[in-house]
């Protein structure tokens, strides 16, 4: 980016076209930092709760002070466990930030650490230990023949394609002859410029899914030597896909049973391609099954780098990625490590089910949670199930927000840290790199690194400190010992954001100070990684027959549709999540500059379901579903598929303020029991896909009649 700085204010922010890597290329949320900088509700002081639940400044020092004294109390009375971590999304304003959190919770003794990865998309790492992983990167995104999305729309969430520019890739990929499969209930801006879109009912992606799978194996479109060599359980895959020919899905799915296997034959002949799915398959009750699916398609059709390949990225600022071509076959997914009090959960390789932490907070007896600390989060705006949430969130004993707005969580916290800002704060490109260990669909294509130092100060007056320097105020007055980089800090000399960065990438693949020669990044091309050939009597696989998966999708194939209607006769609607261009999860609505006036989140449906309800645009109805009711604004969509209603998640705030969803729209989370059709692996519940009524409370006509009676 570029920032323009005048009298010591950031002024715009824009793309930087000389950039190698986004080439110009900018989304609002960037460019709107500077409007946050300066925006009359930021916190500028760390604030303490009353006991008459009223806020008022307190100094940081303080702060930390009484807090640190607080977690201590709760450790003694009631043992580590008792204190809980959580880090929510903007973690990545700061390449220490979780590097700090883990350290401070590791010294309190405590292993009850949630992130939000928990809540959207856990099956991503589960399902990749379910079968096993390639030792070097998948092809992705270099030169694909063929590109397959699954309820993923990369020009809002920016996975899916190559971090940089990725209207200008696609153009490039489509030009040259790639392939564009898309699988999505909505018409999004991706399935619009698709080769074939799927339009699915919602919670039908397994099903295309093992489809497709079935069509692969049936017409012997597998990479044989690839599979022969580096697979095994192709046999139960095929048994447990057999029931799902493509009359079935067409009819389960709702689309049409030749573009089914057309999509199957495309992705299977093509030479180098890659699959991913993103939220609302990972969100709907079955996403390690979806995640595994997609691995399982492009294990079949060999989409991997073989030996003697040059690996494009091996990363910058974290160590060198060396890759061999063999297979790792399978490790522990879950069952293992912290067991939690409720449902069976345990810890898993995508880390604690997050879904279960307001339960561990309300669950009285030994291991009770008493202390959160939320870094960069936002619980009561995100968390499913909010009204149990906010439940939680009261019954705390002590509840630290960390957080540059008194958000929706804020308000429930007894102390809330006042943050420094992205331009205020040094920084470099290490989330970019470490977007390379998640696994195919992330990342730049290219290995860019980057170091900025801070670009301008806080506002005059302010009391506002980076978040590390929160960590490390309590580990000091905790007698915690932290470490970056392996290397142990000295607690009683403080050191700097620089001291710290230099650390944090001690052992990377470019040493920091060859990215800091170059201002505004660079690319790092030299030394170049090469793929190396298997190890000689190398026994790794990847399991595709995974027996859990199977059985899972043997349930799948024996369901049965869920009820069109309810039990007063009214039409049962499909409420699936969906990502806005100006909002990162909670974070984004309170800036006018980009969310046009609109700060609430739309109910979208189509227009034929409108007509059929009697509802125009920006009419006021009432979502209700099993756990809960709320109430929103209705838009004309004619990319929703029909029966389906599309809405932005981590909107709205406590039920008393919901007559302000104008101001503030609507939390669907609310609508979601924490135990609805949880996974077993993740304990994540059925976040999409929820079944709900809709009924009219404001119509155009009725507010008008109100609106004339007023003036009356």
């Amino acid at each position: 980016m570029l920032v323009d700085v005048q009298d010591g204010r950031a002024t715009r922010v824009i793309g930087d076209r000389a950039d190698p890597v986004y080439q110009g290329y900018s989304c609002v949320k960037g460019r709107e930092q500077h409007h946050q900088l300066t925006h009359p509700d930021r916190l500028l002081h760390s604030m303490k709760r009353g006991p008459d639940g009223g806020y008022s400044p307190i100094p940081v020092e303080r702060a930390m002070d009484e807090i640190a004294e607080q977690l201590m109390r709760i450790r003694d009375d009631h043992g580590p466990r008792a204190i809980a971590g959580y880090t929510g999304t903007y973690i990545i304003t700061s390449a220490l930030n979780g590097t700090f959190h883990s350290g401070l919770m590791r010294g309190i003794g405590t292993s009850m650490t949630f992130t939000a990865s928990m809540i959207d998309k856990p099956g991503k790492p589960i399902a990749k230990a379910l079968h096993g992983a390639w030792m070097a990167p998948q092809q992705g995104y270099i030169d694909p023949d063929v590109a397959l999305l699954v309820g993923l729309n990369p020009f809002v969430a920016y996975q899916g394609f190559p971090l940089g520019h990725p209207g200008k890739w696609l153009s490039g990929q489509l030009a040259r002859g790639m392939t564009l499969i898309v699988v999505d209930p909505r018409r999004s801006d991706v399935a619009k410029r698709a080769t074939i879109h799927l339009q699915v009912r919602p919670g039908q992606d397994a099903v295309v899914l093992a489809g497709m799978l079935r069509v692969i194996l049936t017409e012997d479109r597998c990479d044989a030597d690839f599979v022969r060599t580096h697979a095994t359980g192709v046999e139960e895959l095929r048994r447990a896909v057999e029931p799902f020919t493509p009359d079935v899905v067409a009819s389960r799915a709702g689309i049409d049973a030749d573009d089914l296997v057309r999509a199957a034959r495309c992705f299977a002949e093509a030479r180098r391609g890659y699959a991913q799915a993103g939220t609302g398959p990972n969100m709907h009750g079955r996403g390690t099954l979806n995640e595994y699916l997609v691995l399982c398609l492009d294990t079949l059709c060999g989409h991997f780098s073989r030996a003697g390949e040059e690996i494009r990225n091996p990363g910058t600022l974290i160590p060198t990625v060396s890759a061999k071509a063999q297979a790792r076959s399978p490790w522990p997914a879950y069952g293992f490590g912290e067991h939690l009090r409720v449902r069976g959960l345990t810890d898993t390789v995508a880390g604690l089910p997050t879904a279960a932490l307001p339960e561990e907070i309300l669950t009285e007896g030994p291991g009770q949670v008493r202390a959160l600390i939320s870094l960069n989060g936002n619980p009561v705006a995100a968390f499913p199930d909010q009204l149990l949430t906010i439940e939680a969130m009261q019954a705390l004993e002590l509840l630290v927000q960390i957080d540059p707005w008194m958000s929706q969580t804020a308000r429930f916290a007894h102390y809330v840290i006042a943050p420094k800002m992205p331009l205020e704060m040094a920084g470099t490109s290490f989330y970019q790199d470490s977007h390379l260990l998640i696994g195919n669909g992330y990342g730049p294509l290219d290995p860019h690194g980057q170091y900025t130092p801070a670009i301008v100060s806080p506002p005059p007056g302010s009391e506002v400190i980076e978040e590390w320097e929160f960590y490390y105020g309590v580990a000091t007055r905790m007698g915690i010992e932290l470490s970056v980089g392996g290397v142990a800090l000295d607690m009683t000399h403080k050191p700097t954001t620089d001291d710290l960065l230099e650390l944090l990438h001690r052992g990377s693949r470019i040493p920091l100070a060859e990215v800091k020669r170059f201002e505004g990044g660079a690319l790092f091309r030299e030394p170049r990684v090469v793929i190396a050939p298997m190890d000689p009597g190398w026994t790794g696989r990847l399991d595709v027959g995974n027996a859990e998966m199977m059985a899972d999708l043997r349930d799948v194939s024996e369901e049965v549709a869920e009820a069109e209607v309810d039990e007063e006769g009214r039409r049962i609607f499909r409420l699936v999540c969906r990502r806005l261009t100006h909002m990162m999860n909670s974070a984004g609505a309170n800036l006018p500059a980009s969310n046009h006036g609109k700060a609430y989140n739309p109910a979208f449906m189509h227009p034929g379901d409108l007509a059929e309800l009697g509802l125009n645009n920006g009419d006021v109805v009432e979502l209700r579903s099993a756990r809960a009711k709320i109430v929103a604004i209705v838009e004309a969509d004619s990319n929703v598929r029909r029966g389906v209603i599309s809405m932005a998640h981590s909107f709205g705030d406590v039920p008393e303020r919901d007559e302000a969803y104008r101001e503030i729209g609507s939390n669907t989370g609310r609508l979601v029991a924490i135990a609805d059709r949880y996974e077993r692996y993740s304990g994540q519940p059925r976040m999409s896909n929820v079944p709900v009524t809709v009924a009219p409370l404001i119509t155009a006509a009725t507010a008008a009649t109100s609106a004339a009676a007023r003036r009356a």
